[in-house]
């Protein structure tokens, strides 16, 4: 919807509710990106006997409200860039409890676009892990100055999809960065021999962010690294060593949001 740049969509969830649409919650803004990874997670309680009707509806979010409250933003004055519809049984009783859905208009009629939306059943848990990150000597992906590196952590589903949970701050012109410490709730991770996928990026503004190199893991392979004092080395899409980073990271006892499951009823996000 931009004319010098890509859209900067954002994706809200709403479910009906007496024929009225009842918000649940919205993601955040992906800049300059018309295939966005959504971190954001809504959370709804999944009845087994009675239908609960879904709707997606994504917007272009207005440069100038870049730095508005989520919450406050108002959707009329953003750009509509599509809807899908569907049950939330229809995602849940899916093997991969993922399904990819095509966008239409206002009107009804078919867009080229499609969101593919993952549920995953929460558990109750009050154990984090909170993480710092640092590389050394990364690959120089810039031509008249240094990488403008990020951090993107994904959990692998049993299907192989990956699912971005957490996402760096982006440090510029610097080979060596130090990120801000991150936290990972066991909801995120699900358990600590899961398998995680680290990625590294050269940001870019125009949205066409460069990989570096990426790393699969787990939480308690992290936890060994931090207890060794050691590093792992990344690797490139052609398998090649490409840079070693040194992580550290504390277990630490966190109160979280207590979900509970009644009969005929499961909390998903």
């Amino acid at each position: 919807m931009d004319a010098l740049s890509k859209s900067d969509p954002m994706l809200v969830v709403y479910t009906k509710m007496d024929g009225r649409l009842e918000e649940i919650g919205r993601t955040e803004v992906i800049l300059n990106s018309l295939e966005p990874l959504w971190i954001t997670k809504a959370m709804i309680n999944y009845q087994f006997e009675i239908v609960q009707p879904l709707v997606f509806r994504i917007y272009d979010v207005d440069t100038k409200y870049h730095n508005t409250p989520l919450k406050t933003l108002n959707l009329a004055q953003q750009d509509f860039l599509g809807e899908a519809f569907c049950n939330l049984s229809e995602i849940v009783t899916k093997f991969n409890h993922s399904l990819t859905l095509n966008l239409r208009n206002g009107s009804g009629h078919a867009l080229q676009g499609t969101v593919t939306v993952h549920a995953e059943e929460t558990a109750s848990s009050r154990m984090a892990v909170d993480m710092q990150f640092h590389c050394l000597n990364l690959d120089n992906k810039d031509t008249f100055s240094k990488s403008d590196p990020f951090l993107r952590v994904s959990r692998l589903s049993e299907s192989a999809v990956a699912i971005p949970i957490c996402k760096t701050e982006v440090i510029k012109n610097n080979l060596n960065p130090v990120w801000r410490p991150i936290t990972l709730t066991s909801q995120q991770y699900s358990s600590k021999d899961d398998p995680l996928l680290v990625e590294c990026f050269d940001f870019d503004a125009s949205g066409n962010h460069e990989l570096i190199g990426s790393l699969q893991t787990t939480i308690a392979q992290l936890e060994n690294l931090y207890n060794s004092k050691a590093g792992a080395n990344f690797y490139s899409h052609k398998g090649q060593k490409k840079v070693r980073f040194q992580l550290y990271d504390t277990i630490i006892n966190k109160k979280l949001l207590h979900l509970t499951s009644r009969r005929n009823q499961s909390v998903f996000s």
